[in-house]
């Protein structure tokens, strides 16, 4: 609904990843406008959580229909600022849109009251209030569909929203402030800032948010998690992932790489959920890196021999290209194999080849940090407890995939420690699910009817029951 401008000449640089050319500017916010932004969330907050649900759900479906108009031209925009393909921005972007259409939907059913079971001659009713104003930190990987994870439960449930959208790419946020203006939300209920760190922390700690919901690194999340902390104030972190893909000796090679090798590669590797690790039975390893290697994109900056362009954008930036080379370097000094890719290309942009890796030592760093690129380390197992060992021994637990016979495979889904266990294929995360990591890759959950009630506080309401003739209240074991 509202830009937050800066009122110093605190600017962002924005480039292009393909080129390195100059793009613009981004006005960042200044800390003197935190306090301001923070007092206009609450002051927007009473008139929003007020206004009926249905008519909230109308706004953010308006919401959805304008953002679905408008991807045409914005998906260029958003693959120039963020290095994805056209169609994979144009397909982001439908997500995002999907979102938002799935809250507006599934609001009144999951947000009313609830009766429990009568007891101690009482009524009880659970009810479901909108929790306040809400603070929304956006990654810049996935910028639209996470931002509408974040804002369309939010304001369905009835909460004012502070978006601190990524300086990376500015034509999102600034999409889905033209929705809002649009559809015709209230003043004050959506503001969009981006921010320095400095900043962002200032806004992370202002009290009038009543929830914090935080996608991004796990070193930042932890930082997040202990300034809310100090005020109790409930936070949703998604987090970063090094999800595990196991590969049986029965699996359909075929299926598997053709379902694999997208959610590896695509959007170059930039995904939390994406498979960074495949451990495959040891008795079709090689046959499985063959087939890898075969479906492994070129980068939309080459040609193949039939002229077709090729279907891997560039990394965001130079910082991330330089950390994802350093990783290939270390698993070759650790006596790592690259059967494909692992250069730094020639020529403008931040680009870097789909990479297959093997024979990898247990203390190579990308099979501990998260690679965040187009790095495949392909790990050969004996037996299926090794698998689960391997899969379950780093600090994130986030997606995990298992290829192989349906009913054999059974147990290992079930052994894998993961927020999401991915049997016979890739998918992504869908609206009317709870997506939510373990251990280092956060907690609670964005997504489906529990990412919904993240938004609300629950109250349960408690009166003599109306056919008991009580005069007096229960007033017996209140703890």
């Amino acid at each position: 609904m509202e830009t937050v401008q800066s009122e110093t000449t605190d600017l962002s640089q924005l480039t292009d990843p393909r080129t390195g050319e100059h793009l613009g500017r981004v006005p960042l916010t200044p800390l003197t406008a935190v306090e301001e932004v923070a007092r206009t969330a609450a002051e927007a907050f009473p008139g929003w959580a007020r206004t009926p649900m249905t008519e909230r759900c109308a706004l953010v479906l308006g919401m959805a229909r304008r953002l679905e108009k408008d991807i045409g031209d914005l998906a260029p925009a958003f693959s120039r600022e963020h290095g994805k393909t056209e169609a994979e921005a144009a397909a982001e972007l439908a997500r995002a849109v999907e979102m938002l259409r799935w809250s507006a939907a599934a609001a009144p059913d999951l947000i009313r009251d609830s009766p429990l079971p009568e007891r101690a001659g009482a009524e009880r009713t659970v009810t479901v209030e909108p929790g306040g104003p809400v603070l929304a930190i956006v990654p810049w990987n996935f910028p639209a569909v996470v931002l509408a994870r974040k804002i369309g439960p939010a304001l369905v449930m009835g909460c004012s929203v502070v978006v601190k959208a990524p300086d990376e790419t500015p034509a999102v946020a600034a999409a889905f402030d033209r929705a809002a203006t649009a559809a015709g939300l209230p003043p004050g209920t959506v503001q969009i800032v981006h921010a320095s760190p400095a900043v962002s922390d200032a806004l992370v700690r202002r009290p009038e948010f009543a929830t914090v919901t935080f996608t991004g690194s796990t070193r930042v999340g932890r930082a997040v998690a202990a300034v809310t902390a100090v005020r109790l104030t409930p936070c949703v972190l998604e987090l970063g992932g090094h999800a595990p893909a196991v590969v049986t000796a029965d699996a359909d090679l075929d299926a598997a790489v053709a379902a694999l090798a997208p959610a590896k590669f695509g959007s170059t590797g930039q995904s939390c959920a994406a498979p960074s690790r495949f451990l495959v039975d040891r008795r079709v390893h090689d046959a499985f890196v063959g087939k890898l290697i075969e479906h492994a994109p070129l980068c939309d900056n080459l040609r193949t021999p039939s002229g077709a362009l090729g279907t891997m954008g560039p990394l965001n930036n130079a910082r991330q290209r330089e950390r994802v080379h350093s990783l290939v370097l270390d698993a070759v000094r650790c006596g790592a194999l690259v059967r494909l890719g692992g250069l730094v290309p020639d020529g403008p942009g931040h680009y870097y080849p789909a990479t297959v890796v093997t024979d990898l030592p247990p203390d190579a760093r990308v099979l501990r940090e998260e690679p965040f690129g187009p790095i495949a380390p392909v790990l050969a197992y004996d037996d299926e407890e090794t698998a689960v060992a391997l899969a379950n021994s780093t600090d994130y637990a986030l997606s995990a995939y298992v290829f192989g016979d349906p009913l054999r495979s059974e147990y290992l889904c079930r052994s894998l420690n993961a927020g999401s266990v991915s049997l016979n294929c890739a998918t992504g995360a869908a609206p009317d699910a709870p997506l939510g990591g373990r251990a280092a890759s956060g907690y609670g959950y964005e997504g489906g009817g529990q990412g919904l009630l993240a938004f609300g506080r629950l109250k349960i309401l408690q009166r003599p029951a109306s056919d008991s003739g009580a005069s007096e209240h229960p007033t017996a074991a209140l703890w």
